[in-house]
């Protein structure tokens, strides 16, 4: 066992290290704002999974085992629609209360104003259609690179670390560690622009705690890390643009932490849950013969 924990922290630590030089060299080519960005961000996302088979390699074992996993498949559905319709209600209630103001909807003519189109109105029945399609669209694309994350983070470590520090410690520890892994790009402008510290070292882990706790309870109830890479392109192509649209209006701080603490407290939720139905047979690591 102590040679397994060691792996898994010679593999988590490699791995930061090499990420923080990747994204010390995006930084380098011109930062977000650069022409590689999205190449080179997009290759990053492909590094947990090397690191996690490296660590199969090293450690004897296979990875067919967790991508044959498919598990119980109406969790691929909720992975999809979580992160969605979890934003819609926080932007509800945000619009509800005041908090931020929205330019959508026209009530005076029951039309939707199209984002970024100079006044153009749209049927909420063709608006509706036109966003179901452009979230299919997008998440079968982002899929590939969030595959390329989830297969590291829940695939492979997840499992791992819950059974070497107990669910709660282990989900905390991938929650804050995934944070930290994006902390260079975001203090350089990515996601939270004009709060590089707060966002690279609060806002961003926080978010990742959140989303973590998210992700291990679809992975954990469904037998699978499928739906975790659904959820997160759920989340990169639908759900996080969403409450960053130009119709919805409120100072960049509020929007931020409109997008972080309510995950926070879902995450911190699904995570207590967990704990609580541990041992009940409802989750179990898989594969378990493979830990």
């Amino acid at each position: 066992m102590q040679s397994e924990h060691r792996n898994l922290l010679l593999m988590m630590g490699g791995l930061l290290l090499i990420s923080f030089i990747w994204e010390g060299l995006v930084l380098l080519f011109g930062g977000v704002a650069g022409p590689y960005f999205t190449l080179m961000a997009t290759l990053l996302m492909f590094f947990p999974t090397i690191a996690g088979l490296v660590y199969l390699r090293r450690t004897k074992r296979s990875a067919k085992p967790i991508l044959t996993a498919v598990g119980k498949k109406r969790y691929l559905l909720a992975a999809v629609l979580v992160p969605v319709v979890g934003t819609i209600l926080v932007i509800w209630a945000a619009v509800a209360t005041g908090v931020i103001t929205q330019t959508l909807y026209d009530s005076a003519t029951g039309l939707i104003n199209l984002p970024g189109m100079d006044g153009q109105q749209i049927s909420v029945d063709s608006f509706v259609l036109q966003f179901i399609a452009t979230m299919m669209i997008g998440i079968a694309i982002t899929s590939i690179a969030t595959f390329g994350e989830e297969f590291g983070w829940r695939g492979v470590m997840q499992n791992r670390l819950i059974a070497q520090y107990g669910v709660v410690a282990g989900l905390v520890f991938l929650g804050l560690f995934w944070g930290i892994w994006h902390a260079p790009i975001i203090y350089a402008g990515y996601n939270f622009p004009g709060y590089p510290l707060l966002g690279s070292l609060v806002l961003m882990p926080l978010f990742t705690l959140g989303t973590s706790g998210v992700f291990a309870w679809l992975t954990l109830r469904s037998g699978s890390f499928w739906p975790a890479v659904l959820a997160h392109a759920s989340f990169n192509s639908t759900a996080g643009p969403i409450i960053y649209l130009p119709v919805f209006e409120a100072a960049p701080l509020t929007r931020y932490l409109l997008f972080v603490i309510p995950w926070t407290v879902i995450g911190i939720a699904a995570i207590i849950h967990l704990k609580m139905t541990e041992n009940r047979g409802v989750w179990h690591l898989y594969p378990e013969n493979d830990l």
